[in-house]
C-alpha cells in the first residue's frame, strides 16, 4: 500500500528467519506451530546464536504480514543474506518445507523461486531436494 514504504530486511539473521518462515507458511496442510526442524533450525544454528528463537520468529511472522506473500518477503529479505549463507539456508528451507513429506503446489512455487533468487544449480537443487524427501522417511 502507499502508506507504508516497501519492507527492507537489514539484519542477517531476521531475513534468514523471515525465509524460513516464507518457506514454513508455504505449505498449506499443518499448522506452521507444529514444524519442528523449523524451530530446530531456530534454536540452533549459528546466525541465530545470541538471538531469542521467540522473538525472532514474531518478528519474522510480522514481516510475512507485511509483506503478504512467501516471494515478497524472500524479495525483501534477500538482500541481507550474504552469499555464503544463502547454500545453507536454501538446505534448511527444504527441510522445513519437507518437514511432513509432502510437497505441495505452493512449497513447489516456493523452492523454486527461491532456487532461482539464491542462484542455486538446478541439479544441486533437485538433488537436495530428494536427499531431504529421503531423510524425512527416516
Amino acid at each position: 500500500t502507499a502508506d507504508h514504504p516497501p519492507l527492507h530486511i537489514t539484519d542477517e539473521a531476521e531475513a534468514c528467519a523471515a525465509v524460513l518462515i516464507a518457506c514454513l507458511r508455504a505449505n498449506e496442510l499443518d499448522s506452521d506451530e507444529d514444524n519442528a526442524a523449523f524451530y530446530t533450525t531456530i534454536k540452533s544454528r549459528n546466525i541465530f546464536l545470541g538471538y531469542d528463537a521467540a522473538a525472532l520468529v514474531a518478528t519474522a511472522a510480522q514481516y510475512f504480514e507485511q509483506a503478504g506473500s512467501p516471494a515478497a518477503l524472500i524479495d525483501a529479505a534477500i538482500g541481507a543474506i550474504r552469499e555464503q549463507t544463502r547454500l545453507p539456508l536454501f538446505y534448511h528451507c527444504l527441510d522445513v518445507m519437507l518437514a511432513d513429506g509432502i510437497v505441495t503446489p505452493r512449497e513447489n512455487e516456493v523452492f523454486r523461486y527461491l532456487k532461482r533468487k539464491f542462484k542455486v544449480e538446478d541439479e544441486l537443487a533437485w538433488k537436495a531436494l530428494e536427499v531431504m524427501v529421503m531423510k524425512n522417511k527416516l
